[in-house]
């Protein structure tokens, strides 16, 4: 456009209070979006193998593709595509949670399998070795040490007494040794364990 003298004419747009307002908050929308799109990113990079569903993940990554290129001229578009992105990254941090609580179930759970396993090793080994003492016991009680229980001779035999050795000689019972009826260490002069030898 021009006058009539051929110079350009500058046209001013008069702005409305109200038309700035709305081109401000779009704006802002925009750099709001912008923001959250850089979030969602980088918990997508941080996420990667760390949650329990990994359909969290692939519904962010589908959100991000759709609202990345989003040209609107409406505010609710980009509120809508905010509230989109916030709503999956809950979801994918939930997923993070859940994964570490599963973690932790499952190293809680192995840890009691294993201290069951220590203490069922244990009781069978006491048995174990109960079950070897009560052998050892009854072996001990059915063949007892001969120095433990040495063969007692008849009961009308142990009231013998031998005032000397000739009295064991005039008895029949030269010599005498340790554990016969009659023997006294007075009849044995050499210590040996037989008497009146």
């Amino acid at each position: 456009m021009s006058d009539d003298d051929g110079s350009p004419r500058i046209l001013l747009v008069h702005e409305s209070a109200k038309d700035r307002a709305a081109r401000d908050k779009l704006a802002e929308a925009k750099r709001g979006l912008t923001a959250k799109v850089h979030d969602v990113r980088a918990l997508l990079s941080s996420s990667d193998g760390k949650v329990s569903d990994d359909n969290t993940r692939n519904t962010l990554h589908g959100d991000i593709d759709r609202v990345a290129t989003l040209d609107s001229k409406s505010l609710p578009d980009y509120e809508d595509g905010v509230n989109a992105l916030q709503r999956d990254m809950d979801a994918v941090r939930h997923s993070i949670d859940q994964k570490v609580a599963d973690q932790k179930e499952a190293e809680r759970k192995e840890a009691e399998r294993k201290e069951a396993e220590r203490k069922e090793a244990e009781r069978k080994e006491a048995e174990r070795n109960n079950a070897e003492h009560q052998h050892d016991g009854q072996t001990n009680s059915e063949t007892p040490a001969p120095d433990q229980n040495p063969p007692q001779p008849p009961a009308q035999d142990q009231n013998v007494f031998y005032a000397s050795c000739a009295a064991v000689r005039a008895a029949g019972k030269a010599p005498i040794r340790v554990g016969e009826p009659g023997y006294d260490h007075r009849l044995d002069r050499d210590g040996d364990g037989v008497g009146c030898e």
